[in-house]
């Protein structure tokens, strides 16, 4: 038996009032943490507000349960569940580092700390890879230093010239160079002679190729837009074996509760060395966050299941003789 205090108690929080002002402080407090800067006490507010309307739906759900839908207290369930998973995330972190190809770092920029933070493990860029959408380029054949033809082609595409048959496997914007600088870019080609023998040689505009009794000069080329990249990563914790996997900008590698994401690649303009940015995210609230939308939209499929019935019901009835009383 519920006491006439506990019953205005129960009353006021499940009221839609406390509802409209909670929801509407929540949107006020979370527009300006999406600003550059936000002011970081508003967030632990946030998550108050959040828990304020946890309380609110459940006292609006439990004492009414049986009266319930199933669409609807499906949708009630989807809501707790993933308001609970975005609490339980606020446990975890994101961290942010630039690491250099083939270095390791044990650090990273914790942002809720903002500070520079221990990892627990070491995170090594094993290598970086990248592909490049096809571009129009040109290539000039020479004989004795006079100019005999000139091609125009894209990466991928060929050409043969009097028994020499060249192949642009790939443009390289930056290839790797024995002293670790002055780098430009360079073609990759397969050249194959008029006896069939096939060798791999890199083409830039310094460097002409000589091959067959002709010479292969670089002559223009549009600059590439990258298609993906991604990392081959190396990852070491205290008490486990290293793991190797696979990162991408939307394909994170996922190890010990954490996910890895590549979010960009960058040229050094100092030293010519690439290196990525990695993002590590911690979330264990995710889990609860994919259930809720699940649950969301499972009630709302049943809810509108429902009210096209009741609508259906409805017209039978008044098609019926005498059903309009």
């Amino acid at each position: 038996m519920v006491s006439p205090p506990e019953r205005r108690l129960l009353q006021a929080l499940s009221s839609k009032r406390l509802t409209l002002l909670l929801f509407g402080a929540l949107a006020l407090i979370l527009i300006p943490t999406t600003l550059p800067r936000p002011w970081p006490p508003l967030l632990p507010l946030a998550h108050g507000l959040l828990a304020g309307l946890m309380v609110n739906l459940s006292c609006c759900t439990i004492p009414r349960w049986r009266q319930l839908s199933w669409g609807v207290r499906l949708i009630h369930a989807g809501v707790l569940v993933t308001f609970a998973g975005a609490l339980i995330g606020r446990a975890g972190f994101v961290a942010t580092v630039n690491v250099y190809e083939g270095e390791t770092t044990t650090t990273a920029f914790r942002w809720d700390r903002q500070a520079d933070s221990d990892l627990g493990f070491a995170l090594t860029v094993e290598a970086i890879h990248s592909s490049l959408y096809p571009v129009p380029l040109r290539i000039g054949v020479l004989r004795d230093g006079q100019p005999v033809k000139l091609y125009e082609l894209k990466t991928g595409e060929g050409f043969r010239h009097q028994g020499l048959e060249a192949l642009v496997l790939a443009l390289e914007p930056r290839p790797a160079s024995a002293d670790g600088g002055g780098q430009t870019p360079a073609l990759r080609l397969a050249l194959t002679g008029a006896d069939g023998r096939r060798v791999e040689r890199l083409l830039t505009k310094e460097t002409p190729v000589e091959q067959g009794g002709f010479t292969l000069q670089f002559v223009a080329f549009q600059t590439p837009t990258v298609e993906r990249s991604w990392l081959d990563l190396s990852l070491t914790g205290p008490n486990s074996p290293p793991l190797t996997g696979r990162a991408a900008v939307n394909r994170p590698l996922s190890w010990r509760g954490l996910r890895l994401y590549h979010t960009a690649t960058t040229i050094d303009p100092a030293s010519g060395r690439p290196y990525a940015g990695i993002q590590i995210v911690q979330d264990r609230g995710l889990p609860l966050i994919y259930l809720g939308f699940l649950s969301l939209l499972l009630g709302g499929g049943l809810f509108l299941i429902d009210k096209t019935r009741a609508r259906a019901a409805g017209r039978r009835l008044m098609a019926c003789p005498g059903g309009g009383g």
